[in-house]
């Protein structure tokens, strides 16, 4: 395994650490606030898939480079994408049926999953997030569901993560308000484990995350194989139905109307078709 500790550079989407039995995954689109593309995406997925299959490697972390954790889809670029490619609602469909392949995996693998929350975390970013097992945060740090502002309903197990975190009813005031969340509210909220003043991003040596890295890897493992089955196959459906009602989403004057609005920094027009 590659113990090396790589600069954070822009050249590279994702940097990936070994520090003992912790995996460490970096986001590193700082100046886009590590905003998702299709290939940071497959980047993150292939990562996650070879940790849960590492025996040597107990947990995975999972942080950003700079001021955010990840700001969610990078609009501009799946704009632009989506005028070049022509991607029809199908394509558009499975594709984010794809990505929740890594949801999935960070919710179901063998290894206990951390969030390392330095910042703003917001859309798929915040999903990302919440699909770990447990979320340690800087007390600076926010979320924010984000999709309605961009007339969108949610990706990625959102939907699910949020419901289970917080509670329905709760999950629908965030994902319909679409409110600035500050740290303490969401540890309030439950959508956070713990809160810390800074987060150390050059050693990885927090005590809690030691302690979870070092310990019985085969009883955490049972630990969360035990709660899983409470679940039962629920996200996977939350997932599918996620990606069919965002096709539906994608095909309103309402979403159009937000991408226009946030390619023109102003704010959107809303009238309900």
């Amino acid at each position: 395994m590659d113990n090396s500790d790589p600069e954070l550079t822009e050249g590279q989407s994702l940097l990936i650490k070994t520090l003992g039995r912790l995996r460490i995954l970096i986001l590193n689109r700082p100046s886009r606030m590590n905003a998702l593309t299709p290939d940071l995406h497959r980047s993150i997925q292939a990562a996650v898939f070879d940790a849960a299959m590492d025996d040597e490697v107990h947990a995975l972390l999972i942080t950003g480079a700079g001021r955010a954790f990840c700001a969610g889809g990078d609009i501009k670029a799946s704009s632009e994408r989506g005028r070049q490619t022509r991607e029809t609602g199908k394509q558009r469909a499975e594709s984010l049926r794809q990505h929740g392949q890594t949801v999935i995996a960070l919710n179901q693998m063998p290894k206990i999953t951390i969030a390392y929350i330095n910042g703003v975390a917001a859309g798929a970013g915040l999903a990302l997030a919440l699909a770990c097992d447990l979320r340690i945060a800087s007390r600076e740090a926010i979320l924010k569901t984000a999709y309605s502002e961009m007339a969108l309903s949610g990706d990625l197990g959102v939907s699910y993560f949020l419901a289970a975190l917080v509670g329905p009813s709760k999950a629908k005031e965030l994902m319909i308000l679409s409110e600035k969340i500050s740290a303490q509210r969401a540890f309030e909220l439950g959508m956070i484990n713990r809160l810390v003043d800074t987060l150390d991003q050059d050693n990885f040596d927090d005590e809690w995350i030691q302690k979870i890295s070092n310990g019985p890897a085969i009883a955490f493992q049972y630990i969360k194989q035990n709660i899983l089955m409470t679940e039962g196959d629920l996200l996977k459906k939350v997932i599918d139905l996620e990606a069919d009602n965002s096709i539906h989403c994608l095909r309103t004057e309402d979403c159009k109307e937000a991408a226009a609005a946030f390619r023109e920094k102003r704010k959107p027009r809303f009238h309900g078709q």
